[in-house]
């Protein structure tokens, strides 16, 4: 309308004396019009069927009524005024007004309004028309949700995840790995290939039916190791290359989260009740089913070894900036972790430490700092041997934490030590930390304590940070290998006030460290039986093995006992090939008087414990028995010139028949368990900071913190600019309340964002 009146006011002296010319023009023609109509002798109906009009029947009675009433001013053209109009400017102004001011009204609500409070009566569609016309179209106002959450404590441990920034870490990680296999030959469209069973075994949605689980091939590769299986997989059908980044970091938060929503680390368990609190901590309640769908295409790209290096690149410098203490030697302690692996198949084996027993195992060489975080680990199938991958790992470890750094120079390297408990005390071991960079600290057992061995003897001095007294020494063993080779090294003998003592051995000069800095730097890892680790591990599920393949390959080490076995075997047999030959001769007539022994035994009865029988064949089972023990006593007697040899000779049978179709081996899959470990080890560091930052160091045991806060309910409120978790009280646990409502403080002033964009803000009420 406005933009009307403002062109008509606008139009030049000349066109306007045109337009009214036009008018009177327009205005006779329609009189003449009127008169035709009048003058015929057909009526207006029938005039209008039969002519072509320039107007219609509606438009001239309307005109006509007009013209009778107003005359030639009744038939002037007003359409360049506008339509007819309900609302006036003022009304218009106002109608911006409340637009501009309250945009998130509906349009119905809007038209109720006006007519209830300024008797201004609209159409739903004029009032739209407005909102383009002002260009004021509605804002939809931001929902508030509020929920109920039985476990509000897991955001804690989300938001921490999300703070320390090892989510975008994994993801860039992954996606770094999935274009490494886009230039593979793995890459590849083999849809082409399935013909024949595989497609006449599925079912039309694409699932696979038991038929195709029942295939030859299927069932042969189903426990087949990794390396044989990516041999056929096609890496162009992974659903992580369509996987988005957001989608990526909820997976692997997920992932993080799963000792917390599992009792065993199992992605299996996240089906149970439990296994909802991951609908509160990484905003998507995902089921069994897509999780290890993840885990195996993870498993496929074989990126198990670029997540640990990724571990122990982020967390050695994220650690850095919270102790800037600088130490004269940098500790870091390496220890075993055995997992049982319950298989009927024949695979490595290992000593299982909880279980005291030799079996099918898995074990874990993993590398932590001075204050006991793991940052660096590797898993093996079988037993890891500590002696051998102990510098071998610390070297990775090294080198990871050098990259992108000027390369150390050999005086800095020598300032790092690896901390090792008994398992690692053996003489070859010493010698090869010797020839290293590396400097070592580690315990000898009981029978490798003798006062003969010790000397340079120190006056004793008491221990700084317990109740001990300690005397600096060298102390001189024997390599058990090479029994003329002789091994010193710098001994602290250290006698505890209670009447034991210990033995440490270590590389370090006494200017860098002295015997009470030795001592602690050992005992600060290893309190009360490894007590720290063990609960580290039971919280972070470390003992938890996932899920593996195996790969039969030849035992070497068997294959050479074997042999050794069969060439002494041959060899005895042969040196005692008379004395045997005399034997079997004896051993032929026992035969006979065993089954003569039988049946003289099955002719008679026992009752009470005795035998009765008739006193015929009471004497021939006796006289039958007396021949056995005289044949017996020959055989001993032949034996006795080559007692030594009979004696290896019988060991040697029974163990050769033991190991008898052992050639072969399962060989254990370990990708999968690493992958898992990866983020197993991440959260045990997670966990850590929790204690020591944000509840301001204190100290409690990772499964009693975790049951501290993970159970914890409250209410959630999410908002486009804040996500506000309110947290119900422990009542009982006052004092560790106070200490976590301190702590949200601290993660509040973090900021830290959630996924949707909201900022995290906790409160404990």
């Amino acid at each position: 309308m406005l933009v009307v009146l403002l062109w008509v006011e606008n139009v030049p002296a000349s066109k306007g004396a045109h337009l009214i010319s036009d008018k009177a023009k327009r205005q006779k023609q329609i009189v003449k019009f009127f008169k035709r109509v009048e003058n015929s002798e057909l009526g207006v109906k029938d005039y209008f069927a039969k002519h072509q009009t320039p107007i219609s029947i509606a438009q001239y009675y309307r005109l006509k009524k007009r013209y009778e009433q107003q005359g030639m001013i009744g038939l002037e053209d007003q359409r360049q005024l506008g339509n007819a109009r309900k609302i006036d400017p003022r009304q218009v102004d106002l109608l911006r007004g409340i637009l501009t001011y309250n945009r998130h009204l509906t349009s119905e609500t809007l038209k109720h309004e006006l007519k209830s409070k300024w008797g201004v009566d609209l159409d739903k569609s004029r009032i739209d028309q407005f909102r383009r016309q002002f260009k004021l179209t509605r804002i939809k106002p931001s929902t508030v949700k509020q929920e109920l959450a039985q476990f509000a404590g897991i955001e804690i441990f989300s938001a921490l995840a999300i703070h320390v920034g090892i989510l975008e870490q994994w993801s860039a990680t992954i996606q770094k790995r999935l274009e490494q296999v886009k230039q593979t030959e793995f890459y590849k469209d083999r849809s082409s290939r399935e013909t024949g069973d595989h497609i006449y075994a599925r079912r039309r949605d694409g699932r696979f039916s038991s038929r195709y689980n029942r295939l030859n091939k299927v069932r042969k590769m189903k426990f087949a190791s990794i390396a044989d299986k990516v041999k056929d997989k096609d890496f162009s059908r992974l659903s992580l290359y369509q996987t988005k980044q957001a989608s990526l970091n909820r997976k692997n938060l997920a992932l993080l989260l799963l000792p917390l929503v599992t009792n065993n680390g199992a992605s299996r368990s996240i089906d149970k009740p439990l296994g909802n609190a991951l609908g509160y901590g990484c905003g998507y309640n995902y089921k069994n089913a897509t999780i290890d769908k993840y885990l195996r295409e993870l498993k496929y790209l074989q990126v198990s070894t670029e997540l640990i290096n990724c571990n122990a690149i982020f967390w050695s410098n994220f650690w850095k900036q919270y102790d800037s203490t600088d130490h004269k030697v940098a500790c870091y302690y390496i220890d075993g972790n055995v997992k049982a692996l319950w298989s009927s198949k024949r695979c490595r084996k290992g000593k299982v430490t909880m279980l005291g027993r030799v079996m099918n195992c898995l074990e874990q060489v993993v590398i932590h700092d001075g204050f006991g975080r793991p940052l660096y680990f590797r898993t093996f199938s079988g037993n890891a041997d500590l002696q051998k991958h102990a510098l071998q790992s610390m070297e990775q470890l090294d080198e990871l934490m050098s990259e992108g750094q000027k390369s150390r120079t050999q005086k800095s390297r020598c300032t790092r030590a690896l901390i090792m408990d008994g398992g690692g005390n053996s003489v070859q071991t010493l010698r090869a930390f010797s020839k290293s960079q590396y400097h070592y600290i580690t315990i000898l057992d009981t029978n490798q304590i003798a006062e003969r061995k010790f000397k340079h003897l120190s006056s004793a001095e008491r221990y700084r940070y317990g109740k001990a007294s300690l005397q600096d020494c060298c102390i001189e063993m024997v390599d058990s290998k090479q029994p003329d080779y002789i091994y010193e090294t710098r001994a602290v003998h250290v006698h505890w006030d209670n009447g034991k003592e210990c033995c440490l051995v270590t590389s370090i000069a006494k200017s860098l460290f002295d015997a009470s800095e030795v001592v602690k730097a050992y005992f600060d890892r290893w309190p009360f039986c490894e007590k720290q680790y063990a609960m580290m591990k039971a919280a972070v599920c470390f003992y938890q093995v996932v899920g593996y393949g195996k790969k039969h390959v030849s035992d070497e080490n068997m294959i050479k006992r074997i042999k050794k076995h069969q060439i002494d075997l041959q060899n005895l047999q042969q040196e005692l090939k008379i004395p045997l030959s005399q034997i079997s001769e004896e051993e032929q007539k026992l035969q006979t008087l065993y089954e003569e022994e039988r049946r003289l035994k099955e002719k008679s009865r026992i009752k009470a414990g005795s035998r009765f029988q008739s006193p015929k064949n009471q004497e021939a089972l006796e006289t039958c028995q007396r021949n056995i023990r005289k044949i017996q006593r020959e055989i001993k007697k032949t034996e006795e010139p080559f007692k030594k040899k009979f004696t290896a000779l019988r060991k040697k049978r029974k163990e050769f028949a033991r190991i008898q179709d052992k050639q072969m081996v399962y060989h254990v899959d370990v990708e999968l368990d690493q992958l898992l470990t990866s983020f197993r080890l991440s959260f045990a560091n997670i966990l850590a900071f929790l204690a020591k930052e944000i509840l301001d160091g204190t100290p409690v045991e990772m499964n009693t913190l975790i049951q501290s806060i993970l159970f914890l309910s409250g209410t959630i409120e999410q908002n486009p600019e804040v996500r506000k978790i309110q947290i119900n009280k422990n009542e009982k646990d006052s004092r560790f309340m106070a200490k976590l409502s301190r702590g949200m403080e601290k993660l509040n002033a973090f900021k830290i964002r959630h996924p949707s964009g909201a900022i995290y803000e906790f409160k404990l009420s």
